[in-house]
């Protein structure tokens, strides 16, 4: 046993000094290709250099020696290179200043592949979220089953279940941040159901699943407009839908109003900073939705522990009594009776103690005073035209035989 634990410790070690040794190699890679602009840009001033020596006099003793034959004149604009390198010479502090000004440029490009490094762990979305709820107080749930029947529109046509949810609130708006699938969706309730549809689709962004209900409306700061009526949705275009729309970061590929609930999703990208920009131009969208024709009566409930607190409604008022009345209202000039009580308690009659009130007649225990009916010597004759049944004393009973 003792030899397998070492064994595996070996071969934690070699692993570990293989990262080590890749992660020196990658540093060494990034350091040369950062070095490379600085020294590409270093081999154009040698050039620039050499010809500051070459002997330009050549031509002149050319001049000198036939000024007068032939043309020689002409290479005179061959004078015209060696006035080239001058503004080559001028140019090189331009390009030393750019070297200066390239040389920062490595850190924004490695900040960069650290933020694409850490999209790609997996569950950072799920932590950041969790992050950015509880910086806001908001709570956290695994899954919610009941919220995938609230919406049938956009990415919530595919019938699934809401998963990594963080619900709080935005301006009086219950928010929701969660995962539908592999997109990341926000909701806000705007606190009035409605029966009209309204959907706006990034231009350019390709739509999986199309309602045939909906009718193209307009084109407005870079969304298509959908209705399902499209006199409405034009009526819902407005300064406040035009600024909310212009606010939503590039992320955002879509939303719409269904119900009571405004909805946007985004790319896989989208993180804090973009979650914290669509708050505000989202809560603004479900304060618009709220001039959508409401639904049917029929369907709704009234939810009084959401309505704004109000004073209690006083109770109607009773109609007074007219006409005559069988007990006339009590004179208010008459007071109310004069009650003098005994100066000495009344004495009550106890059960403790016997107490005999007037004359009693005593008699005998047990005696009846009232005679008997018959005395028994009386016994009466049997007539001899009634036909009797003779009764026998002298057996038993026989209803036992």
């Amino acid at each position: 046993m003792s030899f397998v634990l070492l064994l595996l410790a070996a071969v934690a070690l070699l692993a570990g000094l293989l990262l080590l040794w890749w992660d020196q190699r990658q540093r060494a890679e990034t350091s040369a290709a950062d070095a490379a602009p600085s020294t590409d840009e270093q081999l154009p001033e040698q050039p620039t250099s050499e010809p500051e020596p070459q002997p330009e006099p050549t031509p002149e003793p050319e001049y000198d020696l036939a000024p007068e034959p032939e043309p020689m004149p002409e290479p005179l604009p061959v004078a015209k290179p060696a006035a080239d390198p001058t503004p080559e010479v001028i140019s090189e502090p331009e390009t030393g200043a750019d070297t200066m000004t390239a040389e920062p440029a490595p850190a924004p490009r490695f900040a960069e592949r650290a933020e694409r490094a850490k999209q790609l762990v997996p569950g950072s979305a799920r932590r950041e979220r969790k992050a950015f709820g509880q910086q806001r107080g908001w709570e956290y749930a695994k899954h919610d089953s009941y919220l995938a029947d609230e919406w049938t529109r956009g990415a919530a046509a595919r019938g699934q279940e809401p998963k990594d949810i963080i619900a709080g609130t935005v301006r009086g708006h219950e928010t929701l941040l969660f995962d539908m699938g592999a997109i990341p969706i926000m909701a806000m309730r705007t606190g009035a159901a409605s029966d009209i549809v309204i959907d706006f689709r990034r231009v350019g962004e390709t739509v999986d699943t199309f309602s045939d209900d909906l009718v193209h409306v307009c084109t407005e700061e870079g969304f298509d407009v959908f209705a399902s009526e499209a006199g409405v949705g034009q009526r819902l275009i407005d300064d406040r839908v035009t600024r909310a729309l212009r606010a939503l970061p590039a992320v955002v590929t879509a939303a719409w109003m269904e119900g009571e609930w405004v909805l946007a999703q985004t790319t896989k990208q989208a993180r804090s900073t973009e979650w914290e920009e669509m708050l505000e131009p989202l809560a603004v969208l479900a304060d618009t939705a709220r001039v959508l024709p409401p639904r049917s009566e029929a369907t709704q409930v009234l939810r009084v522990d959401e309505l704004d607190p109000s004073r209690d409604i006083p109770a109607p008022p009773q109609p007074e009594p007219t006409g005559p009345t069988a007990v006339p209202d009590r004179d208010a000039s008459v007071g109310a009776p004069n009650i003098q009580r005994p100066t000495e308690p009344v004495v009550m009659p106890s059960r403790t103690t016997s107490e005999t009130h007037g004359p009693i007649d005593h008699t005998s225990l047990g005696a009846d005073e009232v005679d008997a009916i018959a005395d028994g010597r009386e016994h009466p004759t049997h007539e001899q035209n009634q036909a009797r049944l003779p009764r026998r004393f002298d057996g038993g009973s026989s209803i036992f035989d």
